[in-house]
């Protein structure tokens, strides 16, 4: 059994205001006798959509530079943000074929799931967290998958070849 007078480990959610991020930083809070959790958002309005805490932080993760508060004292990270292709407008399903999807500029795979990232291991390195977790989809080493056509952003694409530079 736990002592507990064990100082509770401080565990940061990255894209908390997504789905996975969501259920995760919910599960944690859940546990509060177990961790201190916090969570990352990249706007104001998703802050309020998981409950406007004072453990939410907002940052984009692709500036490094506003990373840095969230991590500081955190133990363990958590990353759970990704590029999200959006559909592009005027599809009509009644009238079969399938829809198409794009990214918004500078919210491409490159831009979210590779240099985002390593910004945010590099700040967590930085603040001397101890453990992160990077969750990813399967399917990163197929080119051929189909998400990777969606709005022709090689989403898997990107994040295997940045988990790739990552372990050089």
């Amino acid at each position: 059994m736990a002592d507990s007078a064990a100082p509770r480990p401080t565990v940061l959610v990255t894209g908390a205001g997504g789905r996975t991020g969501h259920i995760v930083y919910n599960k944690l809070k859940e546990r509060s006798e177990q961790f201190v959790a916090r969570g990352l958002v990249r706007s104001e309005e998703s802050k309020q959509k998981i409950g406007g805490a004072d453990d939410v932080y907002i940052a984009d993760i692709r500036d490094a530079d506003r990373l840095a508060p969230a991590v500081q004292g955190a133990d363990a990270l958590i990353i759970l943000t990704s590029a999200v292709p959006k559909m592009k407008p005027g599809f009509d399903p009644s009238k079969g074929g399938r829809p198409e999807f794009y990214y918004e500029d500078g919210m491409y795979p490159e831009q979210v799931d590779w240099i985002g990232q390593k910004n945010q291991i590099d700040a967590a390195k930085a603040a001397g967290v101890k453990h992160i977790v990077l969750v990813g989809s399967m399917g990163g080493t197929n080119p051929n998958h189909p998400l990777n056509s969606l709005g022709n952003g090689n989403i898997l694409v990107s994040l295997e070849v940045y988990k790739t530079k990552m372990g050089e």
